[in-house]
């Protein structure tokens, strides 16, 4: 079975799809992480990411590998998790995901992680795109301003200052941005349940979520 969970940033799908797959004794696969991984190479590799020719070609030489039992990401064989959460990856995150040939190059990787039976994956184009005959598909959202508080809060509790304000427009910036992309724009299936978890605890919209699957 797989479960597809889409959403904007701050919606909480990760803390969603993580807890989900805890309950039901699921595999999990951030595919957040995946873009995360090849933007690391490329910006190890030192190679203008505004050129779409430099990251094709650039993409020829990566071996990329996510073992979900144990939730790690090699590159040509190279464990990179514990970097993928740096400030240059998340700034830089959003243009690498937006290039068709990195699209492309990943979803065939998340579509093999199919072969593990059961397996729940978050992103923004999982039941749009990567996986459109998921068995369910969920939408997780929230207003904005809840999503903003929520990224502050984890921001505050990994000891980064960050002032509100400044957060919201980052947030807002980002869903601009994901919403109008031309390859694989964030946007809810037709066929996605969706979950407004604005005045929701986690424990609550993921208890929700099995009562449908159930």
């Amino acid at each position: 079975m797989v479960i597809a969970i889409d959403g904007p940033s701050g919606s909480g799908k990760t803390s969603t799809a993580k807890l989900l797959a805890k309950k039901l004794c699921y595999y999990y696969c951030d595919s957040g992480s995946l873009y995360r991984a090849v933007t690391y190479f490329l910006l190890a590799k030192d190679v203008d990411l505004k050129k779409s020719i430099d990251i094709n070609s650039a993409l020829k030489d990566l071996k990329i590998n996510y073992d979900v039992k144990k939730n790690l990401i090699t590159l040509n064989d190279i464990n990179v998790t514990q970097y993928l959460r740096e400030d240059s990856i998340t700034n830089n995150v959003s243009r690498v995901s937006s290039v068709s040939s990195v699209r492309n190059f990943l979803i065939s990787i998340q579509r093999d992680l199919a072969d593990y039976q059961n397996i729940i994956v978050d992103g923004r184009d999982i039941g749009t795109t990567v996986f459109p005959n998921a068995d369910f598909k969920f939408f997780i959202d929230a207003e904005v301003e809840v999503r903003a508080r929520r990224r502050f809060n984890e921001f505050l509790e990994c000891n980064i200052k960050k002032d509100y304000k400044e957060v919201l427009e980052m947030i807002k910036n980002r869903d601009s941005y994901d919403e109008n992309r031309k390859n694989s724009p964030l946007r809810r299936a037709q066929d996605a349940i969706y979950i407004d978890n604005s005045d929701m605890g986690l424990e609550e919209q993921v208890l929700k979520i099995i009562n449908y699957i159930k």
